[in-house]
């Protein structure tokens, strides 16, 4: 293996550490229903909690590990 597969194999793997950590900060989504979820101020101001941009950073996130894993696994084919 040389230095490029070394990178992409370390970059996979810290992104996996990153968003494994991102993913347990949520909030649990259990207990909240449609009616009470919507009615709130917490529901209202959905887009600018901490919860929505972590939830923005797993999606981001996880399309770059997916992408990683594919060129992690071309490099080490090569």
């Amino acid at each position: 293996m040389g230095w490029i597969d070394w990178t992409v194999s370390i970059l996979t793997i810290l992104v996996g550490i990153i968003l494994t950590i991102i993913v347990m900060m949520q909030d649990s989504k259990e207990g909240q229903s449609s009616i009470t979820g919507a009615n709130t101020f917490y529901g209202a101001n959905k887009g600018k909690t901490l919860d929505s941009t972590l939830s923005k950073y797993t999606v981001v996130l996880t399309v770059i590990f997916c992408i990683l894993c594919v060129v992690t696994t071309i490099c080490i084919m090569n």
